[in-house]
């Protein structure tokens, strides 16, 4: 039987070592008794395989599915567990507990595949040297992490 794991991770550095962090994430999984038999991982914003979308709606993070053997489904808490253990954005697993336990929403684990609503920053936000410098960081670590056209 399989279940899968579905993390957001909130980094533009994951491209530079994204072999380890497969590889740790089977190890830390293999360690807790889990058997791995796929990692898929896409940038987040770009469009699901499903979709038909030429343009990527953000950057910046990733969408990781893992997908485990086990001899039954999991609960949802222990998916969500393991979805904060192995790294999941801790907002959003915030958000999935609240669902769980206090809503039962029998949908809790979305993973969107573009962005739905982004409220407007305040004036102070806009003009914020140091949220401009991280922006330009950012797009700099992006552009180095491409494959180079040949």
């Amino acid at each position: 039987m399989r279940d899968v794991i579905q993390l957001d991770v909130d980094s533009s550095l994951l491209p530079l070592w994204k072999e380890e962090w497969v590889r740790s994430r089977r190890a830390y999984l293999a360690a807790l008794g889990y058997t791995v038999t796929d990692v898929v991982v896409r940038p987040s914003g770009y469009p699901l395989p499903w979709r038909k979308q030429a343009q990527p709606k953000k950057r910046g993070g990733f969408h990781a599915w893992i997908h485990l053997e086990v001899a039954k489904l999991l609960s949802d808490m222990e998916k969500l567990k393991l979805q904060f253990l192995l790294g999941d954005d801790v907002g959003r697993v915030w958000i999935n507990y609240l669902r769980i336990t206090k809503r039962n929403h029998p949908h809790w684990n979305k993973i969107f595949g573009y962005i739905v609503a982004r409220s407007p920053q305040p004036e102070p936000c806009n003009t914020c040297k140091l949220r401009m410098l991280l922006e330009e960081i950012d797009q700099n670590v992006c552009d180095e992490s491409k494959p180079e056209k040949s």
